[in-house]
């Protein structure tokens, strides 16, 4: 049988998806409305990733056209505030959702939250998140350019196949609740969570799943209650609709009617608005259609109870519902996963290296395909014990060692010269049987921001020259968004403009000097490529050089005229 769901519009206070038309030839002043830079880097997972994807022409940073080949035609979707097209990467020609924020044609008030969407997502760093590829602002708009899931909708797969697997449905939602585990401990409440908003990254029968639209996304003091009214009725949990307050709660309502429909094929609640409205505030869920609940277990339907609960308190939180005996077997992992070889020795080099190669690293690690991450995101995930999508230092401190094997005793020196015949005698294994305060001052180095947390970025940042290639567009695309004036050369006002200032606190200045071994001022691609050098990691070839073109001449940086 068919899915019994109708789409449900998504407003905003009351403001029509589209906007006032009388807003557009309206002069309005946006200085005070555009994007805080500083209050973005403030709450980032990484300061200076977070500088490089922001780009202002009144600063006289890079435009959209500069970086993107926008197809107007290709319809993605639609957003509140517009369509969403298909934009190509002038670099790395991958495919890419753009969404266009046209300044005056919003009200002040509406464009205040849709900047504040666009502050929240470039903090954001999760594998089971959209990514946020570039922000481009002027005068007239906001661009935003996120990861192209081609996989589409949860909704549409939903549609095609009527209901879900349980199985299917499990492993969907064990993804969901790892995206908003992640939001819900960086203190972000996503407010509009539905089956549109979850995307597959590819058409692939066991695709990841991606979050999207953070339109309603709120930072949250747990201390204050939320009391704005937004979301999708069908998805919108009673204590958001009864107008006195709300917490982070309401996603997890929003998950349980996604589960519901997962399962069943049909919403819990439906009819007209004011039907639905009558029944979501009495939690009053329609479970009359008996024959489709007789296939689903038992486990799965009390999970679907234990979200739809009318009272928040009782409602299970993210990691009561990742411990729920249905999901207990999605979440079993190892009870110590151990990194492997090449990944300690990636980390070991990752530390002691230049500065300046750690910020080309993480700049790198943004241009890698989703193809070429899967391996490192599911190591990243399996060391993220907590579900909140990050890792702490004891969660490190196991995956080096492995459960049996010791810090080196203080009678088994790690200085040159040592004639212990059991001292290890890899980096790998030095590193697996270092002490805990030289596996401290590794974490320090992989936590950017100071948090005492390390992020998916920078896992793969440390861990990616694991890999052993690196497609040459993915190293053009990152040399180019340091290149930031298009000269063929990186010198310090580029790294300032892409990065700030500072970097780990160190002057943009002397990160330049630091691999400026001509000691120009600046560094030209063979520079930059010296940098990679340092790694195990090789350039793969692109089908243009095995089609016979010379890598001296593909590998040219781009010089805009």
């Amino acid at each position: 049988m068919g899915v019994c769901v109708a789409k449900q519009a998504t407003t905003k206070d009351g403001q029509s998806p589209q906007g006032n038309e009388s807003n557009v030839a309206r002069k309005t002043s946006t200085d005070n409305l555009t994007i805080s830079l500083d209050r973005a880097k403030a709450m980032s997972f990484n300061a200076a990733s977070t500088h490089a994807r922001y780009h202002s022409a009144g600063s006289g940073g890079r435009q959209l056209e500069d970086d993107y080949e926008i197809f107007p035609k290709r319809v993605l979707g639609e957003g509140c505030s517009g369509l969403v097209i298909m934009a190509k990467g002038l670099n790395d020609g991958r495919k890419y959702a753009l969404k266009r924020i046209h300044k005056l044609k919003v009200q002040p008030k509406v464009l205040k939250q849709l900047t504040a969407e666009v502050e929240i997502y470039l903090m954001l760093d999760h594998p089971h998140i959209a990514a946020l590829r570039d922000v481009y602002e002027t005068e007239a708009e906001i661009a935003l350019l996120t990861e192209c899931c081609e996989g589409g909708e949860l909704y549409s797969r939903l549609s095609n196949s009527g209901t879900y697997a349980e199985s299917d449905a499990a492993g969907a939602t064990h993804q969901m609740l790892l995206a908003v585990g992640y939001l819900h401990a960086h203190h972000v409440v996503h407010r509009d969570l539905k089956l549109e908003n979850f995307l597959y990254e590819t058409q692939e029968a066991n695709s990841a799943l991606k979050l999207i639209d953070f339109g309603f996304a709120k930072i949250w003091d747990p201390s204050t209650l939320m009391l704005a009214s937004c979301g999708s009725i069908a998805y919108v949990s009673p204590d958001v609709l009864k107008g006195e307050g709300y917490t982070s709660k309401c996603d997890l309502w929003s998950l349980g009617v996604i589960v519901f429909m997962l399962l069943v094929g049909y919403p819990p609640f439906h009819g007209s608005e004011k039907d639905m409205r009558t029944n979501i505030l009495a939690a009053s869920v329609d479970w009359s259609h008996k024959s489709r609940w007789r296939k689903v277990s038992e486990d799965a339907v009390d999970f679907v109870k234990c979200l739809l609960v009318k009272d928040p308190v009782q409602r299970m939180d993210v990691g009561q519902a990742l411990e729920h005996k249905w999901l207990k077997p999605r979440n079993l992992k190892e009870p110590h996963p151990v990194l492997d070889r090449d990944s300690l020795r990636a980390l070991r080099r990752y530390a002691d290296t230049s500065r300046v190669r750690r910020a080309v690293l993480q700049l790198l690690a943004q241009e890698l395909a989703p193809d070429e991450t899967k391996d490192l995101r599911d190591v990243f995930l399996s060391l993220d014990k907590t579900g909140e999508g990050t890792i702490s230092l004891g969660e490190l401190k196991h995956a080096i060692r492995g459960e049996a094997v010791p810090e080196l005793p203080e009678a088994t020196p790690e200085a040159p010269g040592s004639s212990s015949p059991k001292s290890p005698k890899t980096p790998a294994a030095r590193l697996r049987r270092a002490k805990s305060e030289v596996i401290g001052s590794l974490f320090e180095v992989l936590d950017a921001n100071g948090d005492e947390q390390v992020y998916y970025s920078d896992f793969l940042a440390a861990t990616m020259d694991v890999r052993k290639q690196l497609r040459q567009e993915a190293v053009l695309s990152a040399f180019n968004r340091l290149d930031a004036d298009g000269s063929g050369t990186i010198s310090p006002d580029d790294l300032r403009k892409v990065i700030g200032e500072t970097f780990e606190g160190v002057n943009v200045e002397l990160l330049v000097r630091e691999a400026d071994a001509a000691c120009r001022g600046e560094l030209t691609f063979q520079d930059f490529l010296s940098l990679l050098e340092a790694t195990d990691a090789s350039v793969s070839p692109t089908g243009r050089q095995r089609a016979g073109i010379q890598p001296s001449f593909y590998l040219q940086p781009h010089v805009v005229p």
